[in-house]
């Protein structure tokens, strides 16, 4: 009898040996698991910041180029509308970033941040942003076919004045849209990379 106790407990001792070893192989590969994704979290997070800085450089520039001179060939119509375009294309891009993996990622992880996520969502807010952009836009055209066209190139001051203007009032509003969105997701997005490592796992406050 003592032997067939004997004989089940190191049956018993080596059945938890083997389970104690895949469960520490479990483990083992979700911790991995969870620092690949905390490292994806950190790149799209940093790469998203990243696209703010390059959007705000190309509007100063493109200010920049249309406060240089008053008259077209200075300005460079073809340039401007050039760089105009690639920072549209730019945008879109980045707003794909927002809509498809950023914001749907923070609601995943934070529920409770879906009313700050709503706000910088706010189909207002970027119905100011479309209006503008399609200011510029318009305006840029219709230079660039003047151009296009042979037509006298010398702006006049009024002329001028709405490229600036135009300009302008869209970095001034591109400024306060991307400092808004910071201002409401970063608090959220740290605690993002917090809770990846394991720490830090109260509630953020909400700006």
């Amino acid at each position: 009898g003592l032997d067939l106790e004997a004989r089940f407990i190191t049956s018993a001792f080596e059945a938890f040996g083997c389970e104690s070893g895949r469960t520490v192989e479990m483990l083992t590969q979700l911790q991995e698991g969870l620092e690949v994704q905390r490292e994806h979290q950190e790149k799209l997070v940093t790469y998203w910041l990243g696209q703010h800085e390059v959007m705000k450089g190309e509007l100063e520039l493109m200010l920049s180029m249309a406060n240089a001179a008053s008259e077209a060939e200075s300005i460079g119509v073809t340039e401007l509308q050039a760089r105009f375009q690639q920072y549209m294309v730019m945008l879109e891009e980045h707003e794909e970033v927002e809509d498809r993996m950023l914001f749907p990622m923070l609601k995943s992880l934070f529920p409770q941040s879906a009313e700050d996520v709503d706000r910088v969502l706010d189909p207002e807010r970027h119905k100011g942003v479309d209006m503008l952009n399609e200011r510029v836009g318009r305006l840029l055209q219709q230079l660039q076919e003047r151009h296009a066209n042979g037509e006298q190139m010398v702006l006049t001051t009024a002329e001028m004045r709405r490229v600036v203007e135009a300009l302008e009032k869209l970095n001034d509003y591109m400024v306060g849209h991307i400092r808004y969105e910071e201002e409401v997701t970063m608090p959220w997005l740290k605690q993002t990379n917090a809770l990846s490592k394991g720490a830090g796992r109260g509630k953020p406050i909400a700006v």
